[in-house]
């Protein structure tokens, strides 16, 4: 039977392009030298703090990476581990979700550790991962129900009408694109028409047995140490950049619990480094806490900025650094 199959780089351009569509959007009818005069009035004391923290998350993925290998004695070398994370990263910013497959590959090149045993691995992670985002999100809404019902409704708020119709134009865009995908399902799929229940109950079963396999690491203590410090420096990133710029120095930290929360989903929309999507996310939750929509585009854009020039300039360093390794592993092996 003839399978339709997306070609790579179709699926990369139309990434690309839904996220010039969101930035277009997000930016469309904004006054950007209001943007600029904001941006430039930032401490960047503080935006080089929030960008040390991010490779700190970073590193402690990597470190926290190799307790789950060494559960299965497959132990690799730390800094080989977080090399490899560092590199996934980048490759986000090119792919969306490329960059699980990119930090497999890159150990599998330099510790020889079969792909599909590093990719359970990563699985278990993000298992872990998807849990304390749901967790916080929870905590988010407790604590910040009537501002995540005002972002809800952020076309009825009083915002400028340049900004509400790009919301609108926003919605659409995302609610297309949603469409759009499940009509590419139901079209390569539609012989299989269990198929998406399938994938939700294998999804959910996963997401079990990552969690009981994470009960039976040795170094189990260790391992949710990691994974609360990663989320800690994730809330950390946001939180101090609030006392970079003036109009978010008072902003509180239920405050930023809130923001982070829409920064993440703004992450979580399939496009290369959330652009756009993260811009627009988090300018509109701070237009909820009261700031001007070119405030919070000019905050969303410098941390946005920050931290992809962090997961790109360390994702360089670390394939270079892994490159280098195998490279002289082989001359040691040649001699």
């Amino acid at each position: 039977m003839f399978k339709f199959k997306i070609p790579a780089w179709l699926r990369t351009l139309s990434f690309i392009f839904l996220a010039s569509i969101l930035i277009y959007f997000a930016f469309r009818s904004v006054n950007l030298n209001e943007v600029w005069i904001y941006a430039k009035k930032a401490n960047w004391g503080y935006v080089a703090i929030s960008f040390l923290i991010g490779y700190a998350a970073v590193i402690s993925r990597g470190n926290r990476w190799t307790l789950v290998l060494d559960g299965l004695n497959k132990s690799v070398p730390r800094w080989n581990a977080i090399h490899a994370t560092a590199f996934g990263y980048l490759m986000n910013q090119v792919l969306p979700r490329a960059g699980e497959v990119a930090r497999a590959t890159a150990l599998n090149r330099s510790d020889k550790i079969p792909v599909n045993i590093l990719i359970g691995t990563i699985i278990i992670e993000r298992t872990i991962d998807l849990l304390m985002m749901g967790i916080l999100s929870g905590v988010t809404f407790i604590l910040s129900s009537g501002e995540i019902q005002r972002f809800l409704s952020i076309t009825d708020s009083g915002i400028s009408d340049d900004a509400q119709s790009s919301n609108n134009y926003l919605k659409i865009t995302l609610m297309g694109s949603v469409i759009l995908i499940f009509i590419l399902l139901f079209y390569l799929k539609k012989d299989k028409p269990n198929l998406f229940f399938n994938w939700i109950k294998n999804f959910i079963s996963g997401m079990i047995d990552g969690i009981k396999s994470v009960g039976k690491l040795e170094s189990k203590t260790k391992f949710w140490q990691h994974t609360i410090f990663i989320w800690a420096c994730y809330f950390l990133m946001i939180y101090l950049c609030f006392f970079a710029f003036p109009f978010t120095e008072n902003l509180s930290i239920v405050q930023g619990l809130f923001v982070m929360t829409a920064a993440a989903i703004g992450y979580l929309v399939p496009v290369p480094g959330g652009v756009g999507a993260y811009h627009y996310l988090v300018a509109m939750a701070l237009v909820v806490l009261g700031r001007s929509y070119e405030q919070g585009l000019a905050f969303a854009t410098v941390v946005h900025a920050t931290q992809t020039l962090m997961m790109v300039s360390t994702g360089i360093v670390g394939f270079f650094a892994l490159t280098s390794k195998k490279v002289k592993s082989r001359s040691n092996g040649s001699d």
